[in-house]
């Protein structure tokens, strides 16, 4: 529970980063800085992802102890995909793609790159091997330099190129500490082997393609508005839509660093049958938090937007909120809730078609919505991820890999249908602030309320997990005593 509470506290601060630096950067920067970050994490995901993703799923705590060759192919293959990641910038230096490229900010992105890959890398061990407290220093670490160096840095110079640079320098102590603590003594480089570098990557290939797609299609709408509209276009499109997927993971992402960790360790001790219910069961889980937050987002966008956002983004976030956080919901389905799934059935594999899918209906829509500016990018990126979770969950479904938790989902919809209609209703005029708690506190206690008292997955267990289970117990017999006559 530490660790998902750390991962959504990593998150947390991620999204008031972005609002540190939408406030203190001028639109046109800030705009070419969300671009630049964009495509570091696109070329982060194709170089390095597939080593972060074997760590999350073969570095367990019994393979860290017995099969010590695990870690140092991990390693290794962290170690050489930085030739890749060096070869990706210097492709988008000569396609020309990002606005206002030169040897400055490209230099900026590949230190970026390697940054932010080092960072997801080491934690991903940290949460793989159940280490809290390291976790939670390179955390800490990582946001305290980031907030004290970055955001001060950016409004001093009002540079894009300044602000990634320090952003790099200012993540690279928590990335030493994690090399010199979460080093494995007898996990030497040279027992890397070519045979499991290649079964990491036959694993991971499918979702580092998959995830590319989905980060590509950022990065396409990005560079596409900077390039026939505006930067400050393309920073109001990326900051409206990095508010709602962000605050859609942040939700997410508590779940995914608690149970998939969990489900992995279990799954290597019972197998992938016996692991379905559990699956199904984490489906509910996510589905119970994931749903009223893209809903209660949608709600208080407009007062969200007046209370905490410079007066250039204001506008358009409050205009394009709903269609963002639909697309966010829709992404964190595929991504937190279905994926799971795939992976322990081992069918990574069926991922790639509908991210591949999802990339082209984007572009289509670009080409026949060219005038539309961020609308027309907005419905480009929701179509596109409609398209690719209807795949999955054909997939999905075809397969039969998952026993869908209808009653729990049935339970949920009903929650969050009275979360709208008492919510939707709530506000005051000209008051942004107490529009936001009043609308924010209702959401909260009237979801919460009907979750309770429908014990939608099983809250009440996940809450009071010793009750549930003295209740479950049946009641000890009375000793039996003889009395004599």
């Amino acid at each position: 529970m530490w660790t998902g509470a750390l991962f959504a506290l990593n998150a947390l601060l991620n999204l008031g980063l972005a609002l540190a630096l939408a406030w203190v950067l001028p639109a046109a920067s800030y705009g070419a800085f969300t671009v630049y970050f964009a495509t570091a994490l696109l070329i982060g995901n194709l170089a390095y992802d597939w080593a972060r993703f074997g760590a999350m799923r073969f570095y367990t705590p019994t393979a860290r102890l017995a099969e010590p060759q695990v870690r140092a192919t991990l390693d290794a293959s962290f170690l050489a995909s930085t030739g890749i990641a060096v070869a990706l910038v210097m492709a988008f230096a000569v396609t020309g793609a990002l606005p206002e490229a030169g040897p400055a900010s490209l230099g900026a992105l590949l230190a970026v790159v390697a940054a932010n890959a080092g960072y997801e890398y080491w934690t991903a061990l940290c949460r793989a091997r159940f280490d809290t407290r390291r976790y939670a220093v390179m955390v800490a670490a990582r946001n305290a330099l980031t907030f004290g160096l970055a955001v001060p840095l950016a409004a001093l110079s009002k540079s894009y190129v300044v602000t990634m640079a320090a952003f790099a320098a200012a993540v690279a102590p928590a990335i030493v500490y994690g090399v010199v603590r979460l080093r494995d003594p007898s996990a030497r480089l040279k027992l890397a082997t070519r045979a499991l570098a290649l079964r990491f990557a036959r694993y991971a290939a499918p979702l580092v393609l998959a995830e590319g797609c989905y980060l590509a299609i950022m990065v396409a709408n990005r560079a596409f508005l900077a390039h026939r509209f505006s930067l400050v276009e393309a920073g109001a499109y990326a900051l409206t839509f990095d508010l709602a997927f962000r605050t859609l993971a942040v939700t997410a992402s508590v779940g995914d660093a608690v149970l998939f960790p969990r489900l992995v360790a279990k799954l290597h001790v019972q197998g992938a049958a016996r692991t379905r219910a559990e699956v199904s069961r984490n489906i509910a889980v996510m589905l119970l938090v994931l749903a009223p937050a893209a809903v209660g987002f949608a709600l208080i966008a407009e007062p969200l937007a007046q209370v905490m956002l410079a007066e250039h983004f204001r506008q358009a976030f409050a205009r394009f909120s709903p269609i963002a956080v639909a697309a966010a919901f829709v992404y964190t389905v595929q991504t937190y809730v279905l994926r799971p799934a795939f992976q322990v059935e081992l069918r990574t594999a069926d991922m790639p078609l509908a991210a591949v899918a999802a990339i082209a209906v984007n572009v289509t829509v670009l080409a026949v919505w060219p005038g539309e500016g961020v609308l027309g990018a907005s419905l480009a990126h929701l179509a596109g991820l409609c398209v690719g979770l209807g795949l999955v969950l054909r997939r999905a479904i075809a397969a039969r890999l998952i026993d869908w938790p209808m009653r729990d989902i049935g339970k949920i919809a009903l929650g969050v249908a009275g979360l709208a209609l008492c919510v939707w209703a709530t506000g005051f005029d000209g008051r942004p602030l107490a529009t936001l708690l009043a609308r924010g506190s209702l959401g909260i206690i009237v979801y919460g309320l009907v979750a309770w008292w429908l014990d939608i997955a099983g809250l009440r267990a996940l809450i009071f997990p010793n009750a549930a289970r003295r209740l479950r117990q049946p009641p000890a017999r009375a000793e039996q005593r003889t009395t004599p006559i």
